[in-house]
């Protein structure tokens, strides 16, 4: 497997199916990928383990290889950051980092296009951030550092981060869309 072939697998219709059917390839390529599979995450917020979350999420977003690479990494790192919490619920505290950390280097080793790799890494670190929680200044900070063609990508990956989560919580759509109007009402 290649980096041409990856592409390939996520510009498909579907490609978690092309993924599962490519596993052992894909895991030898991604291997960190491997480890978010069956690794349970103990909390209510999700109904899959994380492979099959992560494999939800790229189905779920539009087929643009930004996103479908933002995707496919934006959980991996959180095999690596795992707590439980007294109570025995799951809590992946910084996965966004790691998951970060592990995509540039892969985007390294593999010479992934600077532009590629600059808004895949920054859509990865920031796609749990909470923006209706942030001041007139980090927003701005935010929409100068992804544009405005950017946030739509990260509201995208956001939207379907929940998409892939639990039902019961997929009324904070509406809150990303508050989200959103926020960010571009104060920052265009």
């Amino acid at each position: 497997m290649n980096i041409n072939d990856l592409y390939n697998i996520l510009l498909s219709d579907y490609p978690s199916i092309k993924i599962k059917s490519n596993e052992n390839e894909i895991f030898k390529f991604i291997p960190e990928l491997e480890k978010c599979k069956g690794f349970n995450q103990n909390s209510d917020w999700h109904i899959y383990d994380v492979y099959e979350h992560i494999l939800h999420v790229v189905d779920y977003v539009d087929s643009d290889i930004v996103l479908r690479l933002a995707a496919l990494f934006h959980d991996i790192g959180k095999p690596l950051t795992y707590t439980e919490d007294l109570n025995g619920i799951g809590h992946f505290y910084g996965h966004w980092i790691k998951s970060q950390d592990i995509f540039d280097l892969f985007a390294l080793i593999h010479n992934i296009d600077d532009n590629i790799s600059f808004m895949v890494s920054n859509l990865i670190l920031y796609h749990d951030k909470n923006i209706g929680k942030l001041n007139n200044y980090d927003l701005n900070s935010l929409y100068k550092l992804f544009g405005s063609n950017g946030i739509e990508l990260l509201f995208k990956l956001k939207e379907a981060d929940l998409l892939a989560q639990n039902s019961k919580y997929h009324s904070l759509l509406n809150d990303y869309n508050d989200q959103k109007r926020k960010i571009f009402t104060r920052c265009r």
